[in-house]
């Protein structure tokens, strides 16, 4: 799920901080640059991880207006990235439900979806509750058990497909969703974790009857 990706940059540091610790402020401009933003076909940047290379940092004269005499220094560094692949599976927990199928939040990242056709057959739509159901049939008694997927509780899927914008989209279209997953939740152990055993140590508050009707 998470992996290091190894860049190199010219990272500015501004002459008022050269008193500074120079790796302190070579840290703090690569955080504000990559933390929290998509890396195109690499991942999300979570955090910096470390320096394997600091080289010279030549000076440029400023003109007071587009530059002021910044140091460019050349730095090759490790981001720890959010890059989850092909049938990984991960916890999340349901953030809402719509005719096409849920949506999942990770918590840091938000752009995950549940096609209808990717849930646990035989499925249905309960339209007066807004929620996806999973109606289990019992081969031995015949019975048939709800099992809704309710907003908020966590659910375990796995990762069927990373998607990328296209660079030759608009831009205001890749920045829209820069990174998005799909999902499937069509195997065992696959579904609100509340269904299956072992649920206690995710520290749910709910017991298993609490995810059927």
């Amino acid at each position: 799920m998470f992996t290091l990706a190894l860049l190199e940059d010219d990272i500015p540091i501004k002459p008022e901080d050269f008193v500074d610790d120079v790796r302190d402020q070579l840290k703090k401009q690569i955080q504000i640059k990559y933390v929290d933003k998509v890396l195109p076909n690499v991942g999300l940047c979570v955090e910096f991880y470390n320096f394997v290379c600091i080289k010279d940092a030549p000076l440029y004269p400023g003109d007071g207006k587009m530059s002021c005499g910044e140091a460019w220094v050349k730095v090759e560094f490790n981001l720890i990235v959010f890059q989850p692949m092909p049938d990984e599976w991960l916890v999340g927990s349901v953030s809402g439900s719509s005719p096409r199928g849920l949506t999942v939040s990770l918590g840091f990242f938000q752009d995950v979806e549940i096609p209808s056709t990717n849930l646990r057959t035989p499925y249905v739509f309960d339209a007066a509750q807004q929620m996806w159901v999973w109606r289990y049939h019992d081969d031995e008694t015949k019975e048939v058990t709800n099992f809704f997927y309710e907003k908020d509780e966590l659910i375990r899927f796995r990762v069927t497909e990373v998607q990328f914008p296209d660079a030759s989209w608009p831009q205001e279209r890749r920045q829209q969703r820069p990174m998005s997953i799909s999902g499937a939740v069509d195997r065992d152990g696959l579904g609100l974790v509340c269904w299956w055993p072992g649920a206690a140590s995710f520290n749910l508050n709910s017991s298993p009857d609490e995810c059927t009707e």
